[in-house]
């Protein structure tokens, strides 16, 4: 525990001390690549920080409705949730037509087309 303490009291404080930071947003411009190469890993922690934030933001307030709604043991969480009966319709004269090169499935959570072709 006394390692930790001690990274965070004072190494880390050296560290950051030591970093090359300019004062302006001008002077990024003006490192060269050592002071870059100083700074890319503090800067990559950074990114990392930033990009987990915001996905977990992104994820936490904008789930679709259609699963945040949806009942954990319900198949059907995507596919034309606005109807209240889903019910796909083919003529029977066009069956013996199509029957003969395709495949009529209900496949709700592959999100595909209902009418596979094989």
């Amino acid at each position: 525990m006394e390692a930790i303490s001690r990274a965070i009291k004072v190494q880390l404080p050296n560290y950051l001390k030591s970093l090359p930071v300019p004062s302006t947003f001008g002077g990024f411009l003006k490192l060269t690549g050592k002071e870059w190469m100083q700074l890319a890993p503090l800067l990559l922690a950074e990114s990392l920080l930033l990009y987990l934030v915001i996905s977990w933001l992104l994820r936490l307030f904008s789930k679709p409705a259609a699963k945040r709604d949806a009942h954990p043991d319900w198949i059907n969480k995507t596919q034309q949730k606005d109807k209240e009966k889903v019910a796909d319709t083919i003529q029977i004269e066009d069956l013996a037509e199509k029957a003969a090169y395709h495949a009529f499935c209900r496949c709700w959570k592959s999100k595909k087309v209902k009418l596979a072709f094989y």
